[in-house]
């Protein structure tokens, strides 16, 4: 099920945070409620691992994102904002927790055994997107930049009404 309004949320929540307009715990006070297991996924899996969550900060200075976790942190955002099915596997916070107790005690082997699991699922590197393809989509027609033509020149709409 497709949550537009939490992941509208959510993509808003995730735009303030990497801009530093926000501080990390108001980001948490932010992800909504919603049973969209997009908004679950990218929040524990996406956004939470990628910043320390036992001080209160802002993304900015030598905490700023930059290369690939804020390339990371738009891709998600783009995601949020496609309305394309979530299609990697759930988990929940148990399953979670389990799969991380049982990679530390296998040395890593059952984290290298699920990765490859993934990659006969989708691309990883896409991730939260299925496939390169579904991102390259969405990235030709970005959610936030509505009116840009093909070569990023303003192209506004036309008014209703006007000839």
């Amino acid at each position: 099920m497709i949550d537009s309004g939490a992941r509208s949320q959510l993509a808003e929540a995730a735009r303030a945070l990497v801009a530093g307009r926000i501080t990390n715990d108001d980001f948490e006070r932010r992800v909504p409620k919603s049973t969209d297991p997009a908004i679950r996924e990218i929040f524990a899996k996406g956004f939470w691992p990628q910043y320390g969550d036992l001080t209160e900060h802002r993304l900015v200075g030598d905490d700023k994102w930059v290369g690939e976790k804020r390339e990371f942190a738009i891709r998600c955002i783009l995601f949020l904002k496609s309305n394309l099915p979530y299609s990697w596997p759930a988990h929940s916070r148990l399953e979670t927790v389990w799969h991380s107790l049982t990679n530390i005690l296998t040395l890593g082997i059952s984290g290298r055994s699920a990765r490859q699991h993934l990659e006969t699922i989708g691309d990883p590197s896409a991730w939260p997107f299925r496939t390169q393809s579904e991102y390259l989509a969405v990235v030709g027609s970005p959610p936030y930049l509505f009116g840009l033509g093909p070569n990023n020149s303003f192209k506004p709409k036309p008014l209703r009404g006007s000839a």
